[in-house]
């Protein structure tokens, strides 16, 4: 099945979600008046403008606007969730019938896709990466089974750290008229190599972002997704009325608007990178040390786990990727402040020389 000139996203979309008529909030067309509507506390409370006694915009509009203006694109063209997690169900509710449809993963690749999959009662199939951590197209579109559904595609990938090649994301975007959703996660940490620019190309395309990453704010936990103003509606018509919190959406915003900030921040974390991914190039026992566009580095080293373990009895903490099916002797280490990197990597040269 490729795209073609009449692709319809409909073909797509669950017959039920199709004919579903979704939940209409008190907030959709009102959100300021005498509001008696909603069975809402009358006694005002604030906080940085924020009225904490009425229910939250359930169409995000200040968020999207927020965010259509620093990527350049529609409002339409986005839709925000509880982390990347909750818009990775939105795709399964639109897109997957359990018991009929399947997904894909490129793997080495981050855990959740495989982990929803499961949670929806959907098969998850997974493709392998090739030596080098890359996407090979044409491989995929010969293998794929026809119950497949929806391919994820981590760009830059975790917990390899690098970004997939563009032009065969966008083969498999041309060629397979199915739901290709890459997730960007750490693409704040690349230099290019976002897909963004390619939207309006693919119907099909859909483009996870985060701000637990480049923005630095996990604990807000606020994801969004962008693609076509119709695969946003779908999005919008499944997820719940009052999703995300008009604290959450007032934190993101403020986010959006200190751009200095995040930008030094990602720029040090960068430069950071390259010293940490040079200095491990240098120690005895450390195999193999992976290129990264993400804010974390994949390295190969003796007795991996042994290491990992000893790391954390001196209050380090990195993660074992040893039992990812070819990452045998892999540790992942997220790059941390400038002493804290430091302190790392002594307290690795230490363990490696046999001290």
């Amino acid at each position: 099945m490729s795209m073609g000139s009449g692709f319809d996203i409909k073909t797509l979309v669950r017959p039920n979600v199709l004919n579903l008529e979704p939940y209409h909030s008190a907030r959709e067309k009102v959100l300021e008046g005498v509001l008696l509507d909603a069975n809402e506390n009358p006694y005002q409370e604030e906080w940085e403008g924020v009225c904490l006694n009425r229910y939250p915009d359930p169409f995000q509009r200040k968020l999207r606007r927020a965010l259509a203006d620093c990527l350049g694109v529609g409002p339409e063209s986005i839709a925000a969730g509880v982390g990347s997690d909750e818009v990775l169900e939105w795709v399964f509710k639109v897109f997957c019938q359990p018991g009929r449809d399947s997904v894909v993963t490129a793997e080495p690749t981050y855990g959740m896709y495989q982990v929803t999959a499961g949670v929806f009662g959907v098969d998850c199939h997974c493709f392998p990466l090739s030596e080098s951590f890359d996407f090979d197209a044409q491989g995929f579109l010969s293998a794929v089974p026809a119950s497949a559904k929806v391919l994820f595609l981590c760009s830059p990938n975790n917990p390899t750290g690098n970004l997939l090649n563009q032009e065969q994301i966008r083969m498999v975007c041309r060629n397979w008229g199915r739901i290709v959703v890459v997730d960007e996660a750490y693409i704040d940490f690349a230099e290019s190599g976002s897909m963004l620019g390619d939207l309006d190309l693919f119907p099909n395309l859909v483009i996870l972002r985060t701000f637990s990453k480049g923005y630095g704010r996990a604990a807000v936990r606020l994801g969004y997704a962008i693609a076509s103003p119709e695969i946003i509606s779908f999005f919008l018509k499944v997820k719940t009325p009052y999703n995300l919190s008009a604290l959450t959406m007032q934190l993101g915003c403020m986010a959006l608007a200190d751009r200095e900030s995040r930008d030094a921040n990602i720029s040090s974390l960068r430069r950071e990178r390259e010293r940490v991914r040079s200095e491990l190039t240098r120690l005895d026992g450390v195999f193999l040390v992976y290129p990264s566009d993400a804010n974390f580095i994949l390295f190969r080293c003796r007795e991996a786990s042994a290491i990992v373990n000893r790391l954390f009895d001196k209050g380090i903490v990195v993660r074992d990727r040893s039992s990812v099916p070819g990452l045998a002797d892999c540790i992942r280490v997220s790059i941390g402040l400038p002493e804290e990197n430091t302190l790392f990597l002594t307290e690795l040269a230490r363990l490696l020389g046999g001290n």
